[in-house]
């Protein structure tokens, strides 16, 4: 006979019955209309309510980093809608879209504690630390997570979130970490290599408490209100497949993109 318990959903975060809906303690019918979302989200990932500063910052990032047009995870939005997927399988596509290249908050996050733990390694200063690690990043030719955008080069998100992170005493040591690396970088390359939106989330994230997978859980979700947008207005303002040689605009998937002048594969060939 087995002296196993019943199986149960066990979880420190929330519990329910007939009657009521508790998170992290606290009554949901008490949260609501008390306290912010961004406030919500530290607590249901963290378990504590934040302070007004960090509840304040959280709010930020989700503002700054909500919506940045075009980019792959709306594009793979506007695609899946284009092809019929409801708005939940779309948007679910366009987070699928979010990776290393792309809504990365959590890989400069995990580049900043690096170059701390190195800094109390090796018994040197975080500059130091940051200075080396930026050297050897360029001589394996090894991308910088967190700095540089493609689009913007100097990233306009970055000097906002930094500003408010030094106005509201967040600043700590993970955001002066992520500045000596930019610092280092004019040595290094010759040329400065700007922190990016998502790098500044990484190093402000950390400062407040964040972990890096929480962080990445801080795009997803800001995020997926662009996604959201994107496949409504995908639904109610373009027609399907985006591949219409009658729309006024080529199209995406036109066929005069996919004729034989684009491609480079094997000849015609039989059997």
């Amino acid at each position: 006979m087995s002296d196993k318990k019943p199986f149960a959903w066990e979880t420190a975060i929330a519990w329910k019955n007939k009657d009521r809906i508790v998170v992290r303690g606290y009554d949901v019918n008490e949260l609501t209309g008390s306290i912010t979302f961004a406030e919500h989200f530290h607590l249901v990932l963290k378990g504590e309510l934040p302070t007004p500063e960090v509840g304040r910052m959280t709010d930020a990032i989700m503002v700054n980093m909500a919506e940045h047009a075009m980019s792959p995870s709306s594009a793979t939005v506007r695609f899946a809608t284009s092809g019929g997927a409801e708005l939940n399988s779309a948007v679910a596509a366009g987070v699928a879209g979010i990776g290393r290249l792309h809504g990365t908050a959590d890989r400069p996050a995990e580049l900043f504690l690096g170059v701390g733990r190195r800094a109390e390694e090796e018994g040197i200063s975080d500059e130091e630390a940051a200075r080396r690690t930026v050297a050897e990043m360029r001589a394996r030719r090894e991308r910088m997570a967190g700095f540089h955008h493609a689009q913007h080069i100097r990233d306009p998100r970055t000097a906002r979130l930094m500003e408010l992170s030094d106005k509201l005493g967040i600043t700590g040591r993970y955001v002066r970490i992520a500045r000596a690396m930019e610092e280092a970088t004019e040595e290094v390359f010759g040329r400065r290599i700007w922190i990016n939106g998502p790098g500044s989330m990484g190093c402000i994230g950390l400062d407040m408490g964040y972990e890096p997978l929480q962080l990445k859980a801080l795009f997803i979700v800001c995020r997926s209100l662009s996604l959201c947008a994107h496949s409504i207005e995908e639904t109610t303002r373009e027609k399907g497949w985006r591949a219409s040689s009658n729309s006024p605009m080529v199209q995406p998937l036109d066929l005069a993109m996919q004729g034989p002048e684009h491609y480079d594969g094997p000849a015609d060939r039989s059997l």
